[in-house]
């Protein structure tokens, strides 16, 4: 922990700016770190320590909820345009889904979408469309699915990204990834910071670099994906003070991309 926090001191330090720009003091912090509300995420550590029981209430506190609400309307709206969406029912597979929130959401509030998660971990909460998986191979037949969600997926598995999109162009009609652009040292320490509010706390691990546009186009074309559209900017942050003004929208983005002719 001493290390990580030496590592990390200019991050921390963003950390607590942000909670007294937040109205977060102090005694704020107690019952956010008693009260065990946090996400169900088979990601989750067995064990937190008090810094990972701060970070995730924090990052509760502040965006979780207003952050898979938007996003999960904007992979609805997206979803719901492709050319597949005259299909019945949309098969969709959230390659990286956590908890199962925005698969959940998707599947609910999208019209006739059937969600299916996938993650490296046991279906221990025993949800109902819910596949454990290697990491690497899709347990599913070739043109298995009509649309393949990364929601920030690809940016912490750099070692499987090419095997990853290579299983989602073999099982689906469309990609839909979502995920960050950095522009520079400044902008990737915050999109660091960012990852240590949102992951950290849930043993996730936090990436040494993020997507230029160069180096997402380089890996489009060796992957031979056709993007046929691009959402940058994204706002996620406007509802936070001064927050929103650090962490611009054009280090979000949305690519669709199509696997097959329709």
């Amino acid at each position: 922990m001493d290390a990580f926090c030496r590592k990390n001191k200019y991050n921390l330090t963003l950390i607590s700016y942000f909670l007294c720009d937040l109205n977060i003091s102090s005694t704020d912090l107690v019952p956010l770190l008693l009260i065990d509300t946090f996400m169900s995420s088979p990601l989750a550590k067995d064990k937190k320590s008090f810094f990972d029981k701060l970070l995730i209430r924090f990052h509760k506190k502040t965006s979780h909820s207003h952050r898979i609400t938007l996003l999960s309307s904007l992979f609805i709206e997206e979803i719901e345009q492709l050319p597949v969406a005259a299909k019945s029912p949309i098969r969709l597979l959230d390659i990286g889904c956590g908890d199962m929130t925005i698969t959940t959401i998707i599947s609910e509030k999208g019209h006739n979408i059937e969600g299916t998660g996938v993650d490296i971990y046991p279906n221990t909460k025993d949800w109902k469309n819910y596949v454990a998986f290697d990491g690497k191979t899709l347990p599913f037949p070739d043109a298995s699915f009509h649309v393949v969600l990364f929601s920030d997926v690809l940016h912490h598995d750099v070692e499987n990204r090419n095997r990853l999109l290579q299983e989602a162009k073999r099982v689906a009609n469309f990609i839909i990834i979502k995920d960050h652009f950095e522009y520079g040292f400044f902008s990737r320490t915050l999109l660091q910071l960012a990852d240590i509010i949102g992951n950290y706390g849930y043993g996730v691990s936090i990436p040494k670099r993020y997507f230029t546009q160069k180096s997402f186009q380089a890996i489009l074309e060796n992957q031979q994906l056709q993007e046929v559209k691009r959402i940058c900017p994204i706002y996620l942050y406007n509802h936070l003070p001064l927050v929103k003004y650090i962490f611009k929208g054009k280090y979000q983005f949305v690519s669709v991309i199509q696997t097959k002719t329709i």
